[in-house]
């Protein structure tokens, strides 16, 4: 009988159909098979088409760890309405919006290193590029002014991020199929409160609220849950904090790019991932 499907079948896409409904009997032949066809797609990858080795790629795919922020929930627009209400404040005390943008991304990009992704952090920053700007033209430092800044900051917390489309059926579709795990900066109070807001919480399995995302970091979750690095994926928006590290590691990924901010410029370390134009996208392949 496995001969039979084997003589049958050629085709990738076919032995997956019968990889679903006969498993019992051909799943030694299939994953000899699907593994020569992997091996030659990874060994001669920029001559071959990656979306349709994305695609013969998915029956061994078992574990899907997910960004959380501007990957499944749009957290940039809160923060760039944010720095547009600063900068406009900025400017009608005197300063240059231009340069008040540029200078509050190097302080917050410096107070990450002491502060992490905290929710204190961001407001700080706000107050400091302005106390900043306030000295280096000789003005006595309003405390109303400051007060009312940082507010812009604190306001970025207490709104509920709107979902990326298609959010809930990808999770429904894939969270029956793979084991979800979700790994996301921030404060761990904020993004507790975004998950039950938003009801995201339910489809994951494990939740990493991490002070940053680096090659230790995704290590961990890869040893604590004993994954193989072939049978896992990574999905967000950020090449630094997402692709990066899992390219570093030899983690399958999936780049959707985003609204983000100087602190996550980077360029990818190699081509050897997916990019798509949207989370929906995502089920064309997985």
């Amino acid at each position: 009988m496995p001969t039979l499907f084997l003589l049958s079948f050629n085709f990738l896409s076919s032995l997956y159909t019968v990889f679903t409904y006969h498993s019992s009997l051909i799943t030694y032949y299939c994953i000899y098979i699907l593994d020569t066809n992997i091996v030659f797609a990874k060994a001669y990858h920029y001559s071959y088409n990656y979306k349709e080795f994305m695609q013969k790629e998915r029956v061994k795919i078992k574990t899907i760890i997910f960004d959380l922020d501007d990957t499944l929930i749009k957290t940039s627009k809160l923060y760039n309405q944010a720095r547009e209400e600063f900068s406009l404040l900025m400017e009608n005390s005197g300063f240059k919006k231009e340069e008040a943008l540029a200078k509050l991304d190097e302080i917050d990009i410096k107070n990450i290193q002491q502060h992490g992704f905290t929710k204190e952090r961001y407001p700080f920053s706000l107050g400091k590029t302005y106390e900043y700007f306030s000295q280096k033209n000789g003005k006595k430092i309003n405390p109303e002014l400051k007060k009312k800044i940082e507010e812009i900051g604190w306001q970025v917390f207490r709104q509920i991020p709107k979902l990326v489309d298609g959010v809930y059926q990808v999770l429904d579709i894939l969270s029956q199929k793979y084991f979800l795990i979700l790994a996301t900066l921030g404060d761990p109070h904020v993004q507790k409160k975004k998950l039950q807001l938003t009801d995201l919480k339910k489809y994951f399995s494990a939740i990493y609220v991490l002070r940053y995302k680096s090659v230790e970091e995704y290590q961990n979750i890869l040893t604590e849950h004993k994954l193989d690095k072939k049978d896992t994926w990574i999905i967000g928006n950020s090449v630094r904090s997402d692709l990066n590290p899992g390219l570093k590691l030899g983690i399958n990924c999936i780049l959707i790019p985003y609204l983000s901010w100087k602190f996550e410029d980077e360029e990818p370390l190699s081509e050897n991932y997916l990019q798509l134009d949207s989370l929906k996208e995502v089920l064309n392949y997985l």
